[in-house]
């Protein structure tokens, strides 16, 4: 009995030593006709087991460190064991002293292609691409796991940017993967494309004062704190006016606009004043909602 007992406190040492994401899953499958929806159900399972069962991350991650984030996946067509669909993927990491959570990640990709049979294993290897749909889930843990990190230090994601590079490497020739795919520069070739380039490393600085020197420091100074958001916006501004409709740009806004807006309903009515101007500016589709800041 005690051998059984050692046996089964390390393989739950093991489980949970591998949980770093804490990651929902949903699968709808509405507009698919099927007779058998259970097949849907075990994939969204198998999805969530796989993304919150492994070890992503080299560093060891507390229970309260573990990274939240959402997978929101709409089938879009199913033919055998082949299937299309669109995917939303977001993340939040916790802001210091509270308990509120902050989107660091917000984003919606239109082409994901892979095959699944009902019960099948989600098999993966880090150099390789066993199964399309492994890898496609890998890439995102790798982002959604690098921007999280980008967010306590300057550029503290660039080991998982890498991985998810290797892995686009992989599937170069995969529908859904290459430059001319998708809408424009909004897809997964431009994603990790634009967090490595140097180009765009302002917009990696900003995420690091917007979260570790703007949110985590609310609870002490409030408008010191909105200052540091603003500058941080001041450094997106920097790259957007040479780089302007990148997919970076679109992630960030989506993942802080509404935030922004509360942020700055608060402020001093300068201070208002010059955050709808920039944010106009930086994000012009909803120049309309920011003026809610002055409501």
């Amino acid at each position: 009995m005690k051998h059984i007992l050692t046996i089964l406190f390390i393989f739950i040492a093991a489980i949970s030593s591998g949980q770093d994401l804490k990651c929902i899953v949903q699968v709808n499958s509405d507009g698919i006709q099927a007779t058998n929806k259970e097949i849907f159900k075990d994939l969204e399972n198998a999805i969530s087991q796989f993304m919150n069962q492994r070890k992503w991350i080299s560093d060891k991650v507390q229970p309260q460190e573990k990274i939240d984030c959402n997978f929101l996946i709409n089938l879009k067509k199913v033919t055998g064991d082949q299937y299309e669909a669109e995917v939303r993927i977001t993340s939040s990491r916790p802001v210091y002293g509270t308990t509120y959570n902050t989107t660091t990640f917000n984003h919606f990709d239109q082409e994901w292609y892979f095959s699944y049979a009902q019960f099948q294993s989600l098999d993966y290897q880090d150099n390789a691409n066993v199964m399309d749909l492994t890898t496609l889930l890998a890439f995102y843990a790798n982002i959604v796991i690098g921007v999280d990190f980008d967010t306590y230090s300057p550029e503290g994601g660039s080991l998982y940017y890498n991985k998810a590079l290797q892995l686009r490497n992989l599937m170069q020739n995969k529908a859904g993967w290459n430059p001319g795919d998708g809408r424009g520069n909004r897809n997964k070739y431009y994603v990790i494309d634009q967090l490595l380039d140097d180009r765009f490393k302002p917009v990696r600085a900003a995420l690091y004062q917007y979260h570790m020197q703007g949110m985590d420091k609310f609870k002490d100074d409030n408008d010191a704190a909105r200052k540091q958001i603003y500058e941080s916006l001041e450094k997106v501004r920097s790259i957007q006016e040479r780089l302007p409709n990148s997919v970076l740009f679109r992630i960030f806004f989506n993942s802080k606009r509404d935030e922004l807006i509360n942020i700055f309903k608060k402020a001093e009515p300068g201070l208002q004043n010059r955050a709808i101007e920039l944010l106009g500016k930086l994000d012009p589709a909803n120049v309309n909602l920011y003026e809610k800041i002055k409501s």
